[in-house]
């Protein structure tokens, strides 16, 4: 059985009106009485859905690849659904992570942010969503920066995807997402070529994570998570994971029983604990350029799948398992 821990995602609605849009999850959000604006159809899981966008501003050199609700990787953007590219150079301008939906006063529109920050800088992706029935195909047009508002990035998507009620209840079908290869070097780092290192070292000092709960309210356990270096908890000994159930406690993940691994879904790097019964503990690597430190949740137990645990990079992907979020490439 495995617990799983997932990169926090925080959904929050700004509003200057009496519309509000209320966050579903990172691909929709729901106007009272109009209906559910829902983007998972238009969102490609690991690739950019709008490559190579020349802004209409002619004063912003550079070109964007856009995304909604899903991570994609180019260059020094990873896990972004914005990516900014001037020269050889490129820049993470929104995470799926932080996601926000706003409606204005004088506009029909809704508009969806991505932020992203480098410590130095905050970029923000900024998408009006234009309603348009007729629009089965999306499009998507680049404004760009301006050189009055900078770091902030504007585009405009026009779909029956942006109206409410228009494409509710659809099926993203899934992108074929290349494999990341990370070699493993110790129990706390691998090596993706031509890429750089992947090392938890720092985080195995924290120690283990304890008193995780499913986020998804699926799963009445609770969790214990390390990485790296093994924990004694009751009846968990040398473990990477502990698992609590009505006071008893199992070891779900053995620090001594791991691997290196790759996300079918996403992409990313996975490290799978083997723990008793045959279950396995899924850790999902998500690299966040504005995470500082690390975030942890947990989703719990898939429970269709017994002794099984998963890990989704996102919300809306396969729900039932926990990731760890860092900013693990060196």
């Amino acid at each position: 059985m495995v617990p799983i821990l997932l990169l926090v995602v925080c959904l929050v609605t700004t509003v200057a009106s009496q519309d509000l849009c209320t966050p579903l999850g990172p691909c929709s959000c729901e106007i009272a009485g109009k209906g559910i604006i829902d983007l998972s159809s238009i969102g490609k899981i690991g690739v950019a859905a709008f490559p190579s966008l020349i802004p209409s501003i002619h004063t912003d050199p550079a070109s964007y690849d856009l995304n909604v609700c899903y991570g994609f990787n180019k260059d020094r953007c990873q896990n972004t659904t914005c990516c900014q590219s001037i020269s050889s150079t490129t820049f993470a301008c929104g995470y799926p992570s932080q996601v926000n939906y706003y409606i204005y006063n004088d506009s029909p529109n809704v508009i969806m942010t991505y932020d992203s920050s480098d410590g130095t800088i905050q970029r923000t992706a900024i998408i009006t969503l234009v309603c348009d029935k007729s629009a089965k195909t999306p499009t998507v047009t680049a404004q760009g920066e301006t050189q009055g508002d900078r770091g902030k990035y504007r585009f405009t998507l026009t779909s029956i995807c942006a109206c409410p009620g228009g494409c509710a209840g659809t099926t993203l079908q899934p992108t074929t997402v290349p494999p990341v290869i990370c070699t493993r070097k110790d129990a706390c780092s691998c090596e993706v070529e031509g890429r750089g290192i992947i090392d938890l070292h720092s985080i195995a000092k924290q120690g283990a994570w304890t008193g995780l709960t499913s986020s998804t309210g699926s799963d009445p356990s609770n969790y214990s998570l390390a990485v790296c270096a093994g924990f004694n908890d009751g009846a968990c000994h040398e473990a990477s994971c502990c698992r609590t159930t009505n006071g008893t406690k199992y070891t779900c993940g053995r620090a001594n029983a791991f691997s290196f691994g790759n996300s079918h879904n996403t992409g990313n790097v996975i490290i799978e604990y083997l723990g008793d019964d045959a279950g396995v503990t899924v850790v999902e690597l998500i690299c966040d350029m504005s995470v500082y430190g690390v975030k942890v949740v947990a989703l719990g137990e898939k429970m269709e799948v017994a002794s099984t645990y998963v890990s989704p990079s996102n919300i809306g992907s396969l729900i039932g398992r926990a990731s760890l979020s860092h900013s693990p490439l060196k």
